[in-house]
């Protein structure tokens, strides 16, 4: 197995499976059902990727179809249940739901503008060789104080790469240039919608409102806006109770280790305060 810039791997025949999807495909035409056939949803570190690896690991029929690896991802081999294995993102499949959930494992070792776009780029040709009609990636928004209060009860944002017109539940803002401005989404979660719409797949990121770029509990209503943008026949509950679990171990670990004061009176110097960082999205790790 040669491993590039970014290689991926079959687990199960590609020619049997890609007929099945045919096949389904011929099936809704011919009822003609205008739902979406397949939906892909794609989150990336450091806290995207919980939304596709819990529905993975919530709905029974899912399967791991692919494995991506590259020379990008970190240099190491981790155990997997009683086995090291190479790094690498999956992408899995529930048949049921037509769904397709990539989890994105890995980020890059170093920050290479070229590696995000190529990987973005391989990752749309795929969605598209499966027949993919809705793709969305799940990211992080970080609204500044203003912005907060000028949002209101939004729960979530919507990046719509697509001229396609979708009503938009209550909960939810789709992002404008009247209403935020300049901004920025970060890497593959805006690129890989944005290489997906030029393929003619209906693309979005979802951004979650949080109160940091790692906030779990974002994750959580960028969920729910998922949720409520598809078609999809999917109980979410569980979902959420884990993630709920995850948030609450983050901020354990963010608690253990938060350094202990030095001080034992009140400081008398002025603080400041550094507002967030006007790029949104899940990958935060190219802004350490």
């Amino acid at each position: 197995m040669l491993i590039e810039e970014f290689t991926p791997f079959w687990n199960v025949s590609e020619r049997d499976f890609k007929r099945r999807l045919q096949e389904r495909l011929l099936r809704r035409r011919e009822r003609g059902d205008e739902r979406a056939s397949f939906v892909f949803v794609a989150g990336f570190p450091p806290v995207g990727n919980l939304v596709p690896f819990n529905l993975k690991e919530h709905i029974d029929d899912s399967v791991e179809i692919m494995r991506f690896y590259s020379y990008n991802f970190p240099p190491v081999v981790e155990m997997h249940d009683d086995v090291f294995e190479i790094p690498h993102d999956e992408l899995w499949f529930s048949e049921e739901k037509g769904l397709f959930m990539y989890v994105g494992k890995y980020p890059e070792v170093e920050y290479i503008p070229k590696a995000s776009y190529k990987q973005a780029e391989i990752l749309a040709k795929t969605a598209r060789e499966l027949f993919i009609e809705e793709l969305y990636t799940i990211g992080v928004i970080v609204l500044l104080p203003e912005e907060r209060e000028r949002m209101g009860d939004a729960e979530a944002f919507i990046a719509s790469f697509s001229r396609k017109s979708k009503e938009i539940p209550h909960g939810i803002r789709k992002m404008t240039r009247r209403e935020m401005g300049s901004y920025t989404i970060l890497r593959k979660t805006g690129l890989l919608p944005g290489f997906a719409s030029k393929l003619n797949i209906d693309s979005y990121a979802i951004l979650g409102v949080g109160s940091r770029p790692n906030d779990v509990r974002a994750c959580i209503r960028a969920l729910r806006a998922f949720k409520n943008l598809t078609d999809l026949n999917i109980d979410i509950k569980n979902v959420e109770e884990a993630l709920e679990k995850n948030a609450k171990i983050i901020e354990e670990r963010l608690h253990s280790t938060r350094p202990p004061s030095t001080s034992t009176t009140q400081s008398t110097q002025p603080t400041t305060h550094q507002p967030p960082s006007p790029l949104y999205g899940a990958d935060l790790s190219q802004l350490l």
